[in-house]
């Protein structure tokens, strides 16, 4: 039942007549008369508040005199409103915004609902905040005021089919989850509704109050906008304190989309209000702008329309717009759908909204249900979905397993068809595509609605709505499964051709048409797999069929020929399919200038090396060098058009790439030509060629063509010609010709650096000469070679780490200056100078002086200033000269820098230096009186001039130079006292060093800052620190004067922070004066006059204060200090032992309590200061009375209110009221003084020791135990007997105190939930403290819960939640326990986990599952193989949980062997009808490789009855018995049988390109220890002319058939990275060729072989042969007719390779021995010449490993003879072997 919700009407009861008479009234023209209008307001007001009375007194009886016998009712229905309200889960604003819609508006007003939020107290209910809803409908009347005053009463019911969206039951009443006191005006209406029940009727909710004052009217005008009318309605919310950040956010959160499915309101707008600023800027306006309809579909009773909503987050904040296309449709109720709550509704409306471009949303997600207003349910679909749905009691969801909410969904994919058929007919859509962004691609989160997307998906598959592009005849539509999409670039390529007027026409002969561009594009990948279309995976082949079907090759352009080598580049499994590998594709020019082709897979033949340069002139200049030097080593370059198409594309470094890797094509640039000439130059030491090169360099150079790394080759690597004509293949650095070079004026004509490799250039580069067409002038090669090589001459020249010579001898002023310009340059360059070089310059006496040539060192440049210091102080400075600027024409100055690098002084700076130097050296014994002012004149003036150095200071405060009391003693730490009195009580009690100032005279004070700067302590401050740290009082007391009294005080004062020590050294110590002699401070009294009378009574010793004067009294904190009693504490001290004396003897009443008390009251206001002295001394006697007996005030506890929540549980020392009368609590505030406890938290350890039971659960309140987790904080943190805590805490351990989320439990069995878990756990998933029954936050009490057994840590609430696990039935639950167990790492105890069980949750996403055994349970089933047998929990959970099933269930990472066995026996048995694929063999054989051992091996040998076998004329893998098939170790023999393989005769082995994991020699010797047959053990065979040895001619096979150069082959190949055989079968292989004899034919070998698979099944086949490998004879028989032209004989050399590659390699896979015998091929074709095989071997990577090359050698020596080949040749059954033991060798690669 719901009663009126907010504003709206009793439409039930108003004729639509009644209705236009109303609107026609409220139009009539106001009263001209000011009061006339004034009095109707008052008349509406007055008439309306004789209502309220009414109604209170007749429905509540309030003022009435009897009562109504219906309040009792009233009472029970309020009661269950209340309960109703604070357990459903109730969003208040979504039921006024349902109340606005219901409500009646005039005609021509745009319905808007309004909410403001103001801090300000509205109503002046104390309020934090108050929320202010204005609707502008039509206003209240009776009847809705009589429903607000109901309970159930609602004017909404049966009226659904007139529009009314209301259904909850709640409406306004849900304003009291936000209010307590909720206020509505309306039409003349001002009352207000209160929570609390009634004083006089005891009913809350619905009992109206009139709200008489107007100043209410006015602030609600004042928030709203003084120049604004008010709209008719305003419901005011005083907000509760607690909720007020909820409505803030639920305000924030209101949908955009909120007034899409609404009919009534068109704005709605949130904002918020601050006096003081008027209206802030947080605004929130949604609006519906404008709706355009659409022509109705009256066929499908429907309509569509485009509606522009618009939202405005703040002031100055765009608005954002979003346009919907709507699509309304009815449809039928279905009769078995019907529901009582909507037995009226005929029919289902259903509304779609289609965003037309960006959602308006809230967050990341969006809403994808509304029930008129939004639900909170996400769908994942691109569409909102709007109907009458059934709601749950939030609003959040719909209800799912409602056959209400059924039958609507079963509607909405045919409304989504009809919206889409018809938006693409007349809809103006911003393009194609965009009807398809409709569909909802993405599966839905939730189940139920995975049906609809389904339903929708099978519809749209059978139309033709897919458009395709035919790129001949237009655009055509065509069904999903009949389009197919192809690869952005192949795409462009079509494009490209299309242009170029290439004929595409056969695409239109494909079987799939290609999908149209606007819809292949990735975003619209998920909706194209949504409906079938053909992916790019499943176009490979296609691909090659249009390339094939449109000749690409031949017709396309240069620039698309690059395009496409590109895509095929791009998709190795394109090139993979086809031929291309050995189609010439790749153009080259050879040595005389003619363009030809060669394949793609490797450049061949006479073309080795294909290069291009990135540039194209380089490249042409290139082909001209190349043709100029012949090619050397087989370099040839690309055309020039196919240079520039590759190099110019934009995904060239891509396809050089490709180009390198599949075809050895590289770039060669200039650098990389001149490193081959380089080479070249290096084996040839030619003269000539190194002229030649370095022309080639220059032309290169000139061109620009050479980058920055030739210019390093021509400095250190490139060979030169020096000076005698000799060629220098090293040298370290270059000089310039001697010849007019700086370098000789210096040093003179000979090179001191020669030893060190530098080396000068020759003569022979000046010679010109003509290159490529180019030619060279005289002398621009020398210049070239000198500007580019680095030659140098002074000062670019580096030295060497030695000695320079000419640096020990005078030098001439040129030669001077050459040095420092040199010096400078290394300098300025920033160069590393050599040590010996520069010593060598530093020391050398080379430097004019006024006394003679000296060492830089020791040579100055004074100024000014510098000289007036230098002659006062020229004693110290001796062994300097001053430079001889006349010598140097004044121009050595322009050198300072390098003469101060060198050592040269200069100014007054470096004598004042020169002059530190020497007082330091004089510093370190006494120093007379004239030194010492000199010294410190000399720090003066230092000191003056910036200059005065830290480190020398240090020294001279470390010199015993300076005259104290004590005799020479270091001035750091001597003391200068300008008062000689204080020097005199210095002097008295300490033995300091005091400055003698007899000694210096009055001179001494003028130097203070200098004395302070060498450490001698003048500050008095620091003076009075330093005496007091060396107090030192005399034996003899008398000696002490007042004056060395008031010093130490004096000290005391100025010591700071560190006082404490200088005190406890003093402070027992008799140096006080006082009535009793001299005195330690603790036994010493200095008496205040307020108090002393107080000390008549007492003999204690006071201080003499005539012996110290009057100062003495501005020291009393620094006698406090000292322990002289200055405070009323010790007087205080003498009457507490008095009471103490009382106390004991138990002689205290009621009486001297109370009188003590008083006293301590008194003093409180008097003397607080000296009262907690007193109450110290009392608080540790026995003197108090309580229900324990007698106890001292800190065992003793004050009652009060708090105490009595534990008080039915916990004995507790109260005091007692009936001995001291209830009037001791009169003195609460004097008993916590002296101790007693009055708080709860101080009391806490009575409360321990009073609880000595465990508490039944009907004691315990919410605020009891809070109580006690305050006691057990209070315990916890403080330093009380741990026996004690111990015991409280087990007590409340067995409690059980705490209500949970399943009742009352201990809190062993209780956990408190972490705010950050909340994203993890939910509270019903275990036994949670129910926080909500708390009024205090009980997460405060994290650390007392923990002690007390509460799981508050990861690791214990894991083992509690894992004991409550299996309790669960809901997946959700579960895999949250899960997630929380695997964050924390649990990890249980020990146990059997083959116990454990797991949730495995349904695949239909219902929420539920079922428990399985962990052993039922693998992590990954990475093949699929066991889908039927083993739960993959890596399909139910997401990865990172997957560890924690391992290590805590016990599950295994992946199915066992048996598991696998057991697989192959269902495969075997049929089970489901099951076709084995390759894949699946693949992934079995992988894993028993993988497992293979004996034990794998036996156990295969006895189940395994069946192999896999395949035919040549299909893929279908068929499981035979072994006995019946056949291993192909001999692939002639299978080639011959394959023709009439009607049945499968040859075991499977994957093919070429499969699984790396399961190599097919690994399987062969599988095959074989299982028993399997080889062929060539069981075909039967003879050579059907019966050729006889008389026949025969024998040849010597090592003469052009089995030579060094086969057998090299041979065993590179089988040592390479494909095969990697091991040694002895190399050797074994190597030898069964050496081992065969040769025999040459006239007539044809015809070869019948017959093949016997079962008893009743025989093969026979006959085979012609050029070359025969007769493996049981040991002989090889050839046709003679083909071996005569064998060179020229392509049929001899494919057959001769083919048979000696197949006879080797039999046992593995096909392309192993396609690859030998195409090497072998190449070999025969260049007669297997030593160096043609090494060069081809190494082009393949393929190398010959040292026991290899000693094979060879044994089997080949250089020297061998005719007869040794005479023996071979008779001895074919011996076994050649290598002279070496094969054990001893090993494999050695360099």
């Amino acid at each position: 039942m719901t009663e009126k919700k907010g504003f709206i009407r009793d439409t039930e009861e108003m004729t639509q007549k009644k209705k236009r008479n109303q609107r026609k009234e409220r139009k009539k023209p106001m009263a001209t008369s000011t009061l006339s209008a004034s009095s109707s307001a008052t008349d509406i007001e007055e008439a309306a508040r004789l209502h309220i009375e009414e109604i209170r007194a007749q429905k509540f009886s309030l003022g009435a005199k009897q009562p109504n016998p219906l309040t009792q009712d009233l009472h029970h229905a309020v009661t269950s409103l209340s309960a109703e309200l604070y357990t459903k889960d109730i969003h208040f604003l979504m039921e006024l915004i349902q109340n606005a819609e219901d409500n009646e508006y005039e005609e021509g007003v745009e319905p808007t609902l309004e909410f403001v939020l103001t801090r300000k107290d509205i109503t002046g209910s104390g309020a934090p905040a108050t929320l202010l809803v204005f609707n502008n409908e039509v206003g209240f009347a009776r009847k809705n005021m009589d429903s607000v005053c109901s309970v159930g009463r609602s004017t909404k019911k049966g009226k659904r089919q007139l529009g009314f969206i209301g259904e909850k039951g709640i409406g306004f009443k849900s304003v009291f989850l936000v209010s307590m006191e909720p206020h509505i005006f309306s039409n003349g209406y001002q009352v207000r509704f209160s929570e609390e029940p009634h004083r006089d009727c005891g009913i809350g909710y619905i009992v109206p109050e009139w709200v008489g004052d107007k100043s209410y009217l006015s602030n609600i005008h004042d928030v709203y906008g003084s120049n604004k009318v008010l709209p008719t309605t305003t419901i005011v919310l005083p907000l509760r304190h607690e909720k007020v950040e909820a409505v803030k956010v639920q305000l924030s959160e209101l949908h955009p989309e909120l007034l899409l499915f609404l009919s009534k309101i068109k704005r709605l707008s949130v904002r918020g209000y601050n006096s003081d600023l008027e209206e802030v800027d947080n605004v929130s306006t949604i609006s519906l702008i404008s709706e355009t309809k659409h022509l109705a579909v009256k066929a499908k009773r429907a309509e569509s329309r485009v509606v522009h909503l618009s939202v405005k987050e703040k002031v100055d904040v765009t608005e954002d717009m979003s346009q919907y296309y709507m699509w309304r449709q009815a449809f039928p109720v279905k009769p078995e759908n019907k529901v009582s709550a909507r037995k009226d509704v005929e029919e289902w409306v259903i509304s779609l909204a289609f965003p037309l471009g960006q959602r308006l949303k809230r967050g990341t997600s969006s809403i994808g249900i509304f029930a008129f207003l939004p639900t909170a349910m996400v769908t994942n679909f691109p569409f909102v979905i709007n109907a009458d749905f059934i709601l749950a009691s939030s609003r959040e969801t719909i209800l799912l397993n409602n056959k209400w909410n059924s039958g609507i969904l079963e509607c909405v994919p045919s409304a989504f068809l009809n919206a889409f058929t018809y938006v693409q007919k007349v809809s103006q859509l911003s393009s194609m595509a965009q009807a398809y962004e409709f569909f909802p691609a993405q599966a839905s989160l939730i189940p139920e609605l995975n049906s609809v997307r389904e339903s929708i998906r099978i519809i749209l598959q059978d139309l033709e709505i897919v458009p395709c592009d035919s790129f001949s005849d237009g655009m055509k539509f065509c069904r999903p499964s009949c389009a197919i999409r192809v690869l952005p670039k192949f795409r462009e390529l079509l494009v490209q051709m299309e242009k170029q007027s290439v004929p595409l026409g056969g695409i239109s002969f494909l079987k799939r048409n290609v999908l149209h561009s606007s819809l292949d594009v990735k975003e619209y990948s998920e909706i194209l797999d949504f409906l079938g279309v053909g992916s790019i995976n499943e176009s490979y082949d296609w691909y090659w069929q249009c390339i094939k079907a449109c000749n690409f090759f031949m017709s396309a352009s240069e620039d698309v020929y690059i395009d496409l080598l590109c895509f095929i580049a791009d998709n190795e499994k394109i090139y993979c399919l086809g031929s291309f590998k050995t189609t010439p594709l790749l153009k080259y020019i050879d040595a005389n200038g003619k363009v030809k082709l060669c394949p793609a897979s490797r450049t061949t033949g006479e073309v080795d090396k294909v290069r291009y340069a990135f540039e194209a002139e380089h490249h042409i200049w290139l082909s001209k060098c190349n043709m100029e030097f012949r090619c050397p080593n087989k370099i040839f370059f690309f055309p020039s058009s196919t240079q520039k198409a590759l190099v110019t594309h934009k995904r060239y470094q891509f396809l050089r790439h490709w180009l390198f890797y599949y075809a050895g094509v590289r770039v060669c640039s200039v650098d990389e030509y001149r490193v081959q000439l380089h080479n070249l130059m290096l084996k040839t030491k030619d003269p000539k060629l190194v002229i030649t090169v370095a022309h080639f360099l220059y032309h290169s150079h000139s061109k620009k063509f050479l980058s920055e790394n030739w210019v390093s080759y021509l400095r250190k690597d490139m060979p030169v010609i020096d000076g005698s004509g000799r060629i220098r293949m090293q040298r370290t650095l270059t000089l310039v010709p001697a010849l007019g070079s700086k370098w000789v004026k210096l040093f003179g004509s000979s090179n001191p650096f020669s030893v060190h490799n530098y080396i000068d250039l020759g003569e022979v580069y000046a010679e010109g000469r003509e290159f490529a067409g180019e030619c060279t002038p005289d002398k621009m090669l020398l210049s070239f070679i000198i500007g580019h090589s680095g030659a140098l001459d002074l000062p670019e020249l580096h030295p060497p780490d030695m000695v320079l010579p000419v640096a020990s001898s005078k030098m001439t002023r040129e030669q001077a200056f050459l040095l420092l310009d040199w010096i400078r340059f290394l300098r300025t360059r920033g160069s590393q100078i050599p040590t010996n070089f520069i010593k060598s310059i530093q020391h050398g006496r080379w430097m004019k002086t006024y006394s003679g040539f000296n060492s830089p060192s020791k040579s100055i440049i004074p100024d000014e200033t510098g000289k007036i210091i230098f002659e006062t102080m020229g004693n110290v400075l001796e062994d300097f000269s001053v430079i001889d600027q006349g010598f140097y024409v004044n121009k050595i100055s322009l050198y300072a820098d390098e003469l101060k690098f060198l050592g040269v002084g200069f100014g007054s700076d470096d004598v004042q230096k020169l002059i530190a130097n020497r007082f330091k050296s004089i510093a370190s014994s006494g120093m007379s009186k004239e030194n010492a002012f000199s010294l410190l004149m000399f720090i003066s003036i230092s000191k003056g001039r910036n200059m005065l150095d830290e480190a020398w200071l240090e020294a001279m405060m470390e010199g015993k130079w300076l005259m104290t009391s004590k005799g020479y003693n270091i001035p750091r730490g001597s003391v200068f006292l300008y008062s000689e009195t204080e020097a005199e009580a210095v002097l008295r009690i300490t033995n300091l060093p005091v400055v003698d100032q007899i000694f210096y005279g009055g001179k001494i004070g003028s130097f203070s800052p200098e004395l302070s700067l060498l450490g001698v302590v003048l500050d008095s401050e620091k003076a009075y620190k330093l005496i007091a740290e060396n107090f030192i009082f005399p034996s003899d007391l008398s000696s002490i004067t007042g004056n060395s009294g008031l010093l130490v005080l004096k000290c005391i004062r100025c010591m700071g922070s560190a006082v404490n020590g200088i005190i406890e050294k003093i402070r027992a110590q008799p140096w006080l004066k006082t009535s009793s002699g001299f005195k330690c401070p603790f036994e010493s009294i200095l008496p205040d006059p307020n108090w002393g009378f107080l000390l008549n009574v007492l003999e204690v010793p006071i201080i003499d204060e005539a012996f110290y004067g009057n100062a003495l009294r501005s020291f009393m904190a620094e006698l406090r200090a000292v322990g002289v009693a200055v405070d009323f504490s010790i007087a205080a001290e003498r009457i507490v032992a008095q009471f103490k004396s009382l106390s004991q003897s138990s002689s205290l009443t009621p009486a001297n309590v109370t009188s003590l008390l008083d006293f301590i009251r008194k003093m409180s206001e008097t003397m607080p200061s000296q009262l907690s002295g007193l109450c110290k001394c009392l608080s540790g006697e026995e003197w108090l009375k309580t229900r324990h007996g007698y106890k001292t005030p800190d065992k003793s506890i004050l009652f009060s209110s708090k105490w009595g929540t534990i008080s039915l549980f916990v004995d507790l020392p109260l005091i007692d009221d009936g001995f001291y009368s209830i009037g001791i609590y009169g003195y609460k505030n004097e008993l916590k003084m002296i101790g007693v406890i009055t708080d709860f938290e101080e009391g806490a350890s009575l409360v321990a020791k009073g609880l000595k039971w465990a508490i039944e659960p009907g004691f315990v309140t919410a605020e009891g135990t809070i109580s006690l987790l305050e006691c057990t904080k209070y315990l916890m943190s403080k330093s009380y007997d741990p026996v004690l805590l111990v015991d409280f805490l087990n007590n409340l351990t067995r409690s059980k105190c705490l209500k949970t989320s399943i009742g009352y439990r201990p809190p062993g069995e209780c956990i408190l939930l972490d705010p950050s878990w909340e994203g993890i756990l939910n509270e019903k998933d275990g036994p949670t403290i129910d926080k909500s029954f708390y009024d205090t936050d009980i997460s405060l009490y994290v650390n007392q819960l923990r002690a007390i057994g509460v799981k508050v840590d990861s690791g214990e609430v894991c083992s509690l939640l894992s004991e409550f696990l299996f309790s669960h039935t809901q997946t959700s639950s579960i895999t949250r326990i899960y997630s929380f167990l695997n964050k924390f790492h649990w990890n249980p105890e020990l146990q059997e986990k083959s116990n454990f069980l797991v949730w495995i949750p349904n695949r239909n996403g219902s929420g539920g599952g079922h428990w399985v055994s962990s052993q039922l349970c693998v992590l990954h089933d990475k093949d699929n193989l066991f889908s039927c047998r083993l739960y993959s929990l890596d399909n139910y959970y997401e990865k990172e949980l997957l560890p924690m099933f391992s290590s805590v269930f016990g599950v295994v990472e992946y199915p066992s062997f048996d598991d696998y066995m057991q697989l192959w026996s269902n495969w075997v048995l049929g089970a489901d009808h099951h076709q084995v694929t390759a894949s699946e063999c693949c992934f079995f054989w992988g894993h028993m490789l993988d497992n293979w051992n004996p034990h794998t091996e036996e156990i295969l040998k006895q189940k395994l009855t069946k192999i896999p076998a395949t035919t040549s004329t299909g893929d279908g893998i068929h499981l035979v018995n072994k006995e019946e098939v056949f291993i192909p170790d001999d692939l002639q023999l299978k080639k011959s049988f394959l023709s009439i393989d009607r049945i499968p005769l040859f075991v499977w082995f994957p093919k070429c390109g499969s699984l790396s994991s399961v190599p097919a020699r690994r399987l062969y010797q599988i095959y074989d220890s299982l028993g399997v047959r080889k062929i060539s053990d069981s075909v039967k065979w003879n050579v059907n002319s019966m050729l006889s040895l008389d026949q025969l001619k024998k040849v010597e096979p090592r003469i052009g058939l089995i030579g060094r150069g086969l057998i090299k082959i041979v065993l590179a190949f089988l040592a390479g990275p494909l095969i990697n055989m091991s040694v002895e079968e190399r050797y074994k292989v190597a030898n069964s060729l050496l081992d065969l004899s040769v025999f040459e034919s006239n007539e044809q070998i015809r070869v019948s072989y017959q093949l016997v698979p079962s008893v009743n099944t025989t093969l026979e086949v006959e085979v012609k042969k050029v070359v025969l490998w007769e493996k049981n004879y040991q002989r090889l028989l050839i046709d003679k007719s083909s071996y005569d032209g064998r060179n020229t004989n392509i049929e001899f050399v494919t057959c001769y390779a083919q048979e000696i590659a197949e006879g080797l390699l039999a046992q593995e896979q096909a392309d192993a021995a396609d690859n030998l015998s195409k090497i072998i091929q190449m070999g025969f074709m260049f007669k297997f010449k030593e160096d043609a095989v090494d060069y081809y071997l190494m082009r393949e990577n393929l190398e010959l490993f040292k026991e290899d090359e000693e094979f060879l050698e044994a089997a080949f020596p250089t020297s061998e003879q005719s007869s040794v080949l005479c023996k071979r040749a008779h001895q074919k059954s011996e076994l050649f072997a290598p002279p070496t033991p094969l054990t001893s060798l090993k494999r050695q690669r360099q």
